[in-house]
């Protein structure tokens, strides 16, 4: 893959991580109705993570022909891990107490967290940082790639495999609510990002990537009905959890593989608007996990003019410290 092309990933990256942020301050700080529109689309923004990370999985294992799985395990454990108990200790200082769920700590240190209101839910975000349930679903992703890749990367019916994987984990989570058959029912999303990837690595084949089309509109039918299920029944229209908050995640996952598939130029466009963001993509993922607790949960006593350039900085510099200063030492002395 050119570098390119590389570049415009890492730009979309950096896009989506400071939209959620800027996203979260907003809606929580409550400022403008129009604001408030648009950025209502943070689920949106982390299942572009879910496609990206899947996308670049696929680039980093295609250089050997089989995956060292210590080696993999180590390089995806230290990744997400280091910044993570950074966050946890970030929370823990500004939440400025020892009155702390041990079952939260220890779901959340063992990466099980999702979102509150989800049914077969273990724990619920630590201190309240709501973008670390996206880190469950991600790690499950990493954990299970090597063994479901080995398998089936040679199998031409692969992408049924996943599709039928992920409908039947769905089926069975409606029965039988479980936070790991709902992260399997997502395992789809994450493996469109790798099939887009081998279209774009080139084979140029998209009939793997147009037989996912089948799958999605299946789930998409299948959690509509279960939406429409749940309103009928409770009343309650909630446009950002559980069960509307899948059926947005899937129906945005096919539009953007359609974009991908028939509108390929326009999406090269769109995407490639975005390259300014591409200086943000190596603190990305600190930001993403950091930005609650510092730009939303902490208090600062000083003036509303003040304390925003404040809490930019400190967001930052930390997310700045964490991943490029910390960050390759951790991963020269973890190997």
């Amino acid at each position: 893959m050119s570098r390119n092309k590389i570049n415009a990933l890492e730009s979309l990256r950096g896009f989506a991580s400071i939209y959620v942020a800027v996203g979260h301050w907003i809606l929580w700080n409550k400022l403008n109705p129009i604001f408030d529109s648009l950025f209502k689309f943070g689920t949106e923004a982390v299942t572009t993570f879910f496609l990206l990370s899947g996308f670049v999985i696929f680039y980093s294992t295609l250089k050997s022909s089989d995956i060292n799985l210590k080696d993999y395990f180590i390089r995806r454990f230290r990744r997400i891990y280091f910044p993570f108990v950074c966050a946890i200790i970030v929370s823990i200082a500004i939440y400025q107490s020892l009155d702390i769920s041990l079952s939260e700590f220890l779901g959340n240190l063992f990466l099980l967290q999702d979102q509150r209101r989800t049914p077969g839910n273990i724990v619920n975000p630590f201190l309240g940082n709501q973008p670390l349930w996206s880190l469950s679903y991600e790690w499950i992703f990493y954990l299970i790639f090597p063994f479901i890749f080995r398998a089936i990367k040679n199998t031409k019916r692969r992408v049924h495999i996943v599709g039928v994987f992920s409908l039947l984990s769905f089926g069975i989570y409606l029965l039988f609510p479980n936070h790991i058959l709902l992260v399997f029912a997502h395992f789809i999303l994450w493996w469109t990002g790798l099939e887009l990837a081998e279209y774009f690595f080139g084979d140029r084949t998209l009939k793997r990537c147009k037989t996912l089309i089948i799958y999605y509109v299946l789930f998409i039918a299948l959690l509509a009905v279960n939406w429409w299920f749940n309103y009928s029944s409770t009343k309650v229209l909630d446009l950002g959890s559980y069960p509307f908050l899948p059926l947005r995640q899937f129906c945005f996952a096919f539009i953007c593989l359609l974009s991908v598939i028939y509108l390929t130029k326009a999406t090269k466009i769109l995407v490639s608007r975005l390259d300014i963001f591409i200086k943000v993509a190596p603190i990305s993922y600190s930001i993403y996990i950091l930005h609650f607790p510092i730009l939303i949960q902490l208090h600062i006593p000083v003036p509303f003019f003040i304390e925003i350039p404040l809490k930019l900085l400190l967001l930052i510099g930390s997310s700045y410290l964490i991943e490029v200063i910390w960050q390759p030492k951790i991963n020269k002395y973890l190997k």
